[in-house]
């Protein structure tokens, strides 16, 4: 009887590795086949997907298509293992609007480039008259011809330049981060952005030659001066105490500048 029932484990496992094995020669037949379709498959489209950001898009399938027909010889017409694969998706990676770029071709004759957006969260104006948009992963982005982003704006004593590496990547470079300005930027228009009060009331930031940020705010004609982007927690809820408690909105226009960078106190100019 124990005999009996060892066979038949033998015999399951046999036949068990036997469709193991033939299944495995199915799929690598296949996928021989697969292969020397695609060698010999003409592209016949360039298929561009690009995924808007919130509902935004920063770069057009027309620019793309560019991009991509400028980084090899051809496209449209050749066969599918001639395309430079890599090629394309370095050309398009290299534009500051791209977060991440996905090149690859497909067994009906298509070569798909899907992009995927950066998400500008503030705009900065250098003292050269230059601009650009710092994203949410701490890269610097290009302003786009396609789109213009609603994000806080920052001017001033600003002496920042583009690059194609994030501030994020020289978190523990003190040396680095004495010299930029893009972390306290970043800092400043985070926090905002967590409230929804400041992100309402906050479009519009001056930081002045001391690298203090001064808030020119929607509602009322005044300046908040914050000082710099530390302690940001305890000073905006200064703030929201003054204006909840001492003043109404109907009388911020009796004052020219509000300052909060002190601790324990807010310091009101009036006109």
């Amino acid at each position: 009887m124990l005999k009996d029932v060892t066979r038949k484990k033998r015999r399951r496992a046999i036949v068990i590795n036997s469709l193991a094995v033939a299944g495995a020669l199915v799929l690598f037949t296949l996928l021989g086949f697969v292969h020397r379709k695609q060698k010999s498959t003409v592209c016949w489209k360039l298929d561009v997907q690009i995924e808007a950001t919130e509902g935004q898009c920063y770069l057009s399938e027309k620019l793309v298509s560019k991009l991509a027909n400028e980084a090899t010889d051809s496209i449209i017409g050749a066969e599918l293992n001639q395309i430079d694969i890599d090629a394309i998706h370095k050309k398009i990676a290299e534009n500051s609007s791209v977060k991440e770029a996905h090149v690859y071709t497909t067994v009906d004759g298509r070569c798909v480039v899907r992009v995927l957006q950066r998400t500008p969260v503030a705009r900065i104006f250098n003292t050269d008259g230059s601009s650009f948009y710092l994203d949410k992963d701490g890269f610097t982005m290009a302003l786009s011809s396609y789109y213009t982003a609603k994000v806080p704006v920052y001017v001033g004593s600003i002496h920042e330049k583009m690059c194609a590496t994030s501030f994020k990547d020289y978190a523990t470079d003190d040396a680095y981060l004495k010299a930029t300005q893009l972390d306290d930027i970043y800092a400043f228009t985070s926090f905002i952005a967590g409230n929804e009060f400041w992100n309402a009331q906050v479009e519009h930031v001056h930081i002045n030659d001391a690298a203090e940020f001064e808030i020119i705010p929607r509602v009322g004609n005044h300046r908040i001066n914050m000082g710099n982007a530390y302690n940001l927690e305890e000073k905006f809820k200064k703030l929201m105490a003054f204006y909840a408690n001492t003043v109404h909105t109907k009388d911020l226009n009796q004052y020219s500048s509000i300052n909060v960078e002190y601790d324990g106190q807010v310091v009101c100019v009036k006109r």
